[in-house]
């Protein structure tokens, strides 16, 4: 089941739970590179779950992002924690519009 969500000027642009699988194995490399290990395992954890129901990967991709957010983003370059918050509002607006 693809992820269709509406485009707009928010960078990155996902377009499907494939572009949000890759931007999340970005992002853990990031991490890793950064020492953040045990957020690295998170977001990891959230790739698992691409084969699962699609909402359910939206849903645990979600959550992995808001943690990294949360206890890792100085971590992040900037340009790094806001493709991270724009990928966040993208999963937002996809998540509501399911409900």
């Amino acid at each position: 089941m693809v992820w269709d969500i509406l485009k707009g000027d928010q960078v990155p642009t996902l377009h499907n739970n494939r572009e949000l699988y890759e931007y999340l194995g970005r992002l853990a490399g990031a991490l890793d590179s950064a020492g953040q290990h045990d957020l690295e395992q998170v977001v990891t954890t959230a790739m698992g779950n691409a084969s699962s129901l699609s909402t359910e990967f939206l849903g645990e991709s979600r959550l992995a992002l808001r943690r990294v957010l949360s206890d890792g983003g100085s971590a992040l370059t900037s340009q790094e924690r806001t493709d991270l918050v724009d990928v966040l509002a993208q999963l937002d607006q996809a998540l509501e519009r399911r409900a």
